[in-house]
């Protein structure tokens, strides 16, 4: 109750003490109360032809506020600073569920395996087998198959099909995948954190030269834009809003210590300063957003998806009573509440079961330290933290062998996918058998059992070669279960910046360098590899007049390279490394003021090379009074089609490889890795915003 007291007197002094230009300032508990905030409207509009409607609406209000105090026990200064920020997408629950820039209608012409099973094979039709059969043996009403929608190849050989509400899918510490429509509409998800809506809440105290920050925080270490190679203690959040919004907005506040002493000249080191952090948090990976937002990354559609399929298409099939008495199939094949089977199951472990997370314990938490120091004119910061990778890296755990194809001994009749318990031909049980085994393992198998001479080359030469996409390309194994892994890394960084005094201009450079980072790489069995990655970015930043465009105030100019390069890279464009071994990507802004600085427009242009997308944005914000400003713009995405195709493993067999060798190369798994940034190239928008600061 006390707390509850605490926290209204606290937003009670802030919207009522009176508003003014900035942060403001009343006496509270013997110390300063600095507080500021606003309330602002976004609404976002897709201009593609995929979204063309509103598809976002968000309602935000930010409080920041600081309590400090001098003298405070041991601190000469010390304070409290939290951060509010709740938050509202009233379009949510109001638009059409299908705005997604990558959805269309699910249906048998757009997803026929995932709709209805084999039926595109067979004729007459199954009884089982795919999301369809939930609805004809009862199970379903009829208008569940309105909340899932198709992406990738439409209407081709392997297109997947994505979950948009919440399904209560089985996927253990899968991320944003079982959140409800309220909770993602409050932007409350698995990605935001504990304590919503306290974005951050710290303590800073500081004794002499040292200075503490304790609590849920940002660290910011990094000199670049848009991209990061040193600012990695925070992850990320893109599935909100890709990375279009600051920084400050996306990162992901974590529970942590730093302390810093600035430690003054050593040697020919000027100005210097050591910091060490700590983050304690439980680790949270990147987030890619849930299926049906509507700047959710293809990727976290494609967990969707993934847990999808060992949710619906790994149980056991069963059949309505009414089916089984019409086909005289036994009474066991009824399907039962509770008892896990269900009409769309095919029989064999298959899709994404769980985020491999690692255990919240004190070897699990992340160290790291910096040190700043300048040499002549020039600022140096060169850091070293020791974390787990946030992004996620597919793995088979199985893989399920077609045991006729492959030429092997037949198994138990478990091990077995099972088509259909039985068809409208009146009876007959249709089924392939089905060795399931670890995918070093199973192509090993093969290479030493196999009695078709075809199949045992191509594993051995699989094996001999370090290349399974040799043997998955075949078409010969039915999917597999896979999970999503993470692992620690140690990542170095060193950055400096230097301003000219001739030119005018400040010249940054950053680069980091990974050892041993987690990738996912298609000639290996699993999917799994490492490679030491080295990323570099030059920037140059500089004030210039262009009186021609405005003869009162100067133009801010800033340009930027990034490059990310893996040592250890094999493959080419179809196979091996899911990223390119090289990503250039080059990025340019600029902004002036007008009507004394109340008129701001600004546009920026990223062009990466790897994908070879484009992405242009703009904007301008006019100041109505200290208080009221209104902002419009545009974001446009283009390009990334030439690049989106790559190898899809042991998915080989849904994409017809068996009959055309060629088909193992597809959009779907890793072809929006490979699209990089135009992966969200049907996402163009603009957008209007409305804002009241205090």
């Amino acid at each position: 109750m006390k707390k509850t007291v605490v926290v209204s007197g606290l937003l009670g002094v802030m919207l009522y003490s009176g508003v003014s230009m900035g942060r403001q300032v009343v006496d509270f508990a013997g110390g300063e109360l600095e507080y500021t905030g606003y309330l602002r409207n976004e609404t976002r509009y897709g201009i593609a032809d995929e979204t063309k409607d509103v598809t976002q609406n968000i309602v935000r209000l930010q409080l920041e506020a600081t309590w400090s105090i001098e003298e405070f026990g041991v601190f000469d200064e010390f304070s409290i600073s939290t951060v509010l920020r709740p938050e509202y997408d009233t379009r949510l629950h109001t638009r059409d569920r299908k705005v997604s820039y990558l959805g269309e209608e699910f249906n048998f012409a757009n997803d026929a395996l995932a709709y209805a099973g084999f039926d595109y094979a067979i004729t007459p039709g199954l009884s089982t087998g795919g999301l369809s059969k939930n609805v004809t043996q009862g199970q379903w009403a009829a208008s569940e198959l309105g909340k899932f929608e198709v992406i990738a190849n439409h209407a081709g050989n392997f297109p997947l099909v994505v979950p948009l509400g919440n399904d209560e899918l089985a996927c253990k510490h899968c991320p944003n995948v079982n959140v409800s429509e309220t909770d993602l509409a409050l932007n409350r998800n698995d990605s935001s954190g504990d304590l919503y809506p306290v974005k951050e809440l710290f303590i800073d105290g500081i004794i002499d030269d040292w200075w503490l920050r304790l609590g849920k925080q940002q660290v910011v270490w990094g000199k670049t834009d848009f991209f990061r190679m040193q600012d990695i203690v925070n992850p990320m959040d893109f599935g909100q809003h890709f990375f279009l919004d600051a920084f400050e907005d996306i990162r992901i506040p974590q529970w942590a210590a730093s302390l810093q002493y600035k430690a003054g000249d050593i040697g020919p080191f000027g100005e210097t300063a050591i910091t060490a952090v700590w983050n304690f948090d439980e680790f949270v990976p990147t987030g890619l957003g849930h299926a049906s937002q509507a700047w959710a990354h293809p990727f976290g559609k494609q967990i969707g998806t993934f847990a999808l399929f060992n949710t619906y298409f790994s149980p056991e099939p069963c059949v309505s009573a009414a089916t089984q008495v019409a086909a005289g199939a036994p009474a066991s094949t009824v399907c039962t509440a509770g008892d896990g089977r269900m009409p769309s199951g095919f029989g064999i472990d298959v899709g994404l079961s769980e985020f491999e997370m690692p255990e919240h314990k004190l070897s699990n938490t992340e160290l790291g330290g910096r040190f700043e120091f300048k040499l002549g004119e020039v600022r140096f910061a060169l850091s070293h933290y020791y974390h787990w990778g946030d992004s996620p890296v597919f793995k088979f755990n199985s893989i399920n062998l077609n045991t006729t194809a492959n030429g092997l001994a037949a198994n138990t009749a478990n091990d077995a996918l099972v088509f259909g318990l039985t068809d409208a031909g009146g009876g007959s049980s249709l089924e392939t058998p089905i060795t399931v085994m670890s995918p070093e393992e199973g192509i090993a198998f093969v290479a030493a059992t196999s009695t078709v001479a075809a199949q045992q080359a191509a594993a051995q030469a699989a094996i001999d070669q370090g290349n399974a996409s040799l043997f998955y390309k075949t078409g010969t194994t039915a999917g597999g279960l896979t999970s999503v892994i993470f692992d620690q890394v140690h990542t170095t960084g060193l950055s400096f910046d230097y301003f000219d005094d001739n030119t005018g201009m400040v010249f940054r450079v950053e680069s980091s360098y990974s050892f041993d980072e987690l990738v996912n790489n298609t000639y290996k069995a699993d999917w799994v590899d490492t490679s030491d990655v080295f990323r570099f970015s030059l920037g140059i930043d500089r004030p210039t007049m262009i009186r021609a465009l405005n003869p009162t105030r100067s133009f801010f100019l800033s340009a930027q390279m990034f490059n990310t390069h893996y040592l250890d890279y094999e493959g080419d464009e179809d196979a091996g490394f899911v990223p390119n071994e090289n990503n250039y990507i080059w990025t340019f802004f600029a902004q002036t003021q007008y009507m004394r600085d109340r008129l701001i427009p600004n546009a920026f242009y990223v062009y990466e090379d790897g994908s070879n997308t484009h992405l242009y944005g703009a904007s301008i914000q006019y100041l109505l009074d200290n208080h009221f400003s209104v902002k419009g713009g545009i974001h446009v995405i283009s390009g990334g089609e030439d690049n989106q195709t790559f190898d899809v493993g042991p998915f080989s067999s849904f994409t017809g490889a068996a009959t055309t060798p060629t088909a193992n190369v597809q959009q779907a798994v890793f072809g929006f890795a490979k699209e990089g940034i135009g992966a969200l190239r049907d996402n163009d928008e603009i957008y209007l915003q409305l804002q009241y600061q205090f």
